[in-house]
């Protein structure tokens, strides 16, 4: 989720965009004068606002109203922050939104297509990218470790209680796959848990040789292998969202010099990040909100910019949902198996 937040830096407002104003011919009388977007601050609050400011910037511009970006020091602050209305929309990773439906009544307007494919793009995409992802068990070769029995009493980074990727849908592998483990609890008493905060903490602690293993959302991995800052195996051509067998991480593995971050298990296909708002904001405004971030995959340059843009996953064929909020009923199970830690 950090990283998403850092690559919205590079959105850019011009004064060519093909976004139409969604602020024009719609009554205003009703909608908020100012509009809140709440973002996890991670290890940096000041960074992430200033990261964010290109989104405040592109939707003040389209909606033509005042627009703020606030952070919270952790995901359950930036729910408690729209429970209070105090903020109006909310950028944080699946599983947290799910506790914000629950105790903020927040609503699902826009899903977040991540990096994949939108690199070198020549034209706009006729396909849409499966708007999911995985989270990945990782270790680093020579650990001793390449399997999830392997993980036993080893020293463990997760990222943050409420995070999807870096804590509750590796939670339920573990669960699924290893023999004894019912519950969060259990979990913790098998292995060694270490919450590292953020994503990049989690791996950059693994790289630093201060745990053994960690999970992280795949993309993180692989910024961290294009960015220089670890050396990591497996994605090959540079994709994500792809499911790999354990055949594939196998080999995978065998291939991994000594040393190298490498994945050993792929969590369920997790849902992406939503751009969720307070439901009770006006019908139109809302609409407003949703058309500008579907606007952004309708201009070339700028999704080249952005490196993502959002969908709405109810206009994918082959999903089948009646709404945004389908979507997330895979993350609704997540919640219930994980209620208990």
């Amino acid at each position: 989720m950090l990283k998403v937040m850092r690559t919205l830096v590079v959105l850019v407002v011009v004064a060519a965009l093909s976004v139409v104003s969604t602020a024009q011919d719609v009554d205003r009388s009703d909608w908020p004068t100012t509009f809140i977007v709440g973002l996890f601050g991670g290890d940096d609050s000041a960074e992430a606002l200033r990261e964010g400011e290109a989104l405040r910037a592109y939707l003040a511009e389209t909606l033509e109203m005042e627009v703020l970006i606030t952070t919270g020091t952790s995901y359950s602050a930036v729910i408690e922050a729209m429970r209070a209305d105090r903020v109006d929309a909310m950028l944080v990773g699946p599983f947290a939104f799910v506790l914000a439906e629950r105790e903020a009544d927040a609503e699902p307007i826009a899903v977040l297509a991540l990096e994949g494919g939108v690199e070198g793009l020549v034209e706009l995409p006729t396909e849409v990218p499966p708007p999911f992802y995985y989270s990945v068990f990782v270790t680093k070769k020579g650990s001793g470790i390449q399997t999830l029995e392997d993980l036993q009493g080893v020293d463990f980074a997760f990222v943050d209680a409420a995070s999807t990727s870096g804590r509750n849908a590796p939670i339920v592998r573990l669960i699924n796959e290893i023999e004894g483990l019912e519950t969060p609890a259990d979990v913790d008493n098998w292995l060694n848990p270490v919450f590292a905060g953020s994503h990049p903490s989690a791996i950059t602690a693994l790289w630093n040789d201060s745990v053994d293993a960690a999970v992280t959302f795949e993309g993180n991995l692989l910024n961290f292998r294009n960015e220089g800052l670890a050396e990591v195996c497996g994605f090959d051509d540079d994709r994500v969202g792809v499911p790999l067998s354990e055949e594939d991480l196998a080999r995978i593995y065998d291939d991994c010099p000594e040393g190298n971050l490498v994945m050993i298990a792929q969590s369920a296909p997790i849902p992406n990040t939503p751009m969720a708002v307070r439901s009770e904001l006006p019908e139109s405004f809302k609409a407003a909100v949703k058309e500008a971030l579907l606007s952004i995959r309708e201009d070339l340059d700028l999704m080249r910019e952005v490196g993502f843009y959002f969908v709405d996953p109810t206009e994918i064929e082959g999903l089948e949902l009646d709404s945004i909020s389908d979507f997330y009923d895979f993350v609704r199970d997540l919640a219930r198996i994980t209620a208990q830690q």
